[in-house]
């Protein structure tokens, strides 16, 4: 099983205001993290777990 397919399952298994945060945690870590390295960072990222996802998905 895939990285984004772990966090999908405990993602919906959650009530919403975990939901909620676990969502504005990762938008800000990834906001921090693009500021950091001009955006390439958080597009690397993002290109690595899909391709993940899709071969083990």
């Amino acid at each position: 099983m895939s990285l984004l397919g772990r966090y999908l399952d405990w993602f919906r298994e959650q009530d919403s205001p975990v939901q909620i945060g676990s969502t504005v945690v990762l938008f800000a870590i990834l906001f921090v993290f693009g500021v950091y390295t001009a955006g390439i960072g958080p597009g690397l990222l993002i290109l690595i777990v899909m391709i993940d996802h899709w071969y083990r998905g």
